[in-house]
């Protein structure tokens, strides 16, 4: 039932995928409706395409890449500039997006190692054995599941802050229309199920027949606890899920019952996950995925400009667009 589950989950996800990149051609289609520099306004889409992509690859295979990636870093991702401006939004902002960024690293390589990797005909064992990334194989090793529950809860702690900043506070430099709303109430759902994933995971995978919520690892099978993670097991160190599935364990109910729970909460967080994937290139929050490569890439050119006032002594060169 286990392998059936994520036979689908990975069968509707690439689906879905395959569909939401129709979507953002249809979104890059609307974009490459403006000008392009250096092409006429009559030029075709495919002549922009073409413009903006050849630049695209000269700029990766040249030297400035090099200063593009550390202004993403420093300025696009870390926001260097908003911490000098203020604090409190910078520690939003990095509550939000470091988190969610740092979630979904965390879980590609997850994804790289528990799937791609046996398809390419490593065992599960071989897999768990990889340095570091190998221990990734399951939530349940115990730095993983402290990872995995304290990004969460920042993540979750990062919505609270922007709710009360954007409904309670009410900052007045923030406008808030009805479809940020959307996207906010998204956002907040997907922090706040991913606990209940985690506690009815548990349940399923540690009650025993007779409803005593008793983890050990041998309760799961090799090939999705493979023994050479036996000494990094721990479970209750995703204290949060781990901890609501003791006191819910309570209930005594069979493995069965916790495995109907479980269902209904991976899917409902997969529901949610797809729903903001659809709505966010539409909504103003899309500039949260776009405006650390805008800041990256307008930081390159100040640094550009700076470096060639130095060279020059005082003399100014305007950038190209």
């Amino acid at each position: 039932e286990h392998d059936l589950r994520l036979t689908i989950f990975w069968t509707v996800h690439l689906v879905m995928l395959g569909l939401f990149g129709v979507l953002m051609g249809y979104v890059l289609s609307v974009w490459l409706k403006a000008r392009v520099p250096g092409l006429p306004a009559t030029a075709s889409r495919w002549q922009k395409l073409g413009t903006v992509t050849g630049f695209a690859l000269r700029l990766i295979f040249s030297r400035r890449i090099w200063t593009l990636l550390r202004a993403l870093v420093v300025d696009g991702m870390v926001h260097q500039r908003l911490y000098r401006v203020n604090v409190r939004r910078w520690a939003v902002h990095i509550s939000v997006f470091g988190s969610w960024l740092a979630l979904g690293i965390v879980s590609t390589l997850t994804g790289v190692v528990v799937e791609i990797l046996p398809l390419l005909g490593m065992s599960p064992e071989a897999a768990a054995s990889l340095p570091l990334i190998g221990q990734l194989f399951h939530a349940d090793v115990w730095w993983v599941a402290l990872l995995n529950e304290v990004l969460g809860l920042v993540v979750l702690g990062g919505m609270l802050l922007v709710i009360y900043r954007r409904y309670i506070q009410k900052d007045p430099q923030l406008r808030t229309l009805p479809a940020d709303s959307v996207v906010i109430a998204i956002l907040t759902l997907i922090a706040f199920s991913g606990f209940p994933a985690e506690t009815f995971r548990l349940l399923a995978d540690y009650t025993t027949p007779a409803g005593v919520f008793a983890p050990d690892p041998s309760m799961l099978p090799p090939d999705k606890f493979p023994l050479v993670l036996y000494p990094v097991w721990g479970p209750q160190w995703g204290f949060v899920g781990y901890l609501s599935a003791w006191v819910l364990g309570a209930l005594r109910w069979s493995p069965a019952v916790w495995e109907v729970f479980r269902n209904i909460s991976f899917w409902l967080h997969f529901v949610i996950v797809t729903a903001l994937l659809y709505y966010l290139p539409f909504s103003r929050f899309f500039h949260v995925i776009m405006s650390p490569v805008i800041v990256a890439y307008n930081t390159m050119l100040e640094q550009e400009v700076h470096s060639d006032q130095k060279r020059t002594g005082g003399e100014t060169r305007q950038p190209a667009t």
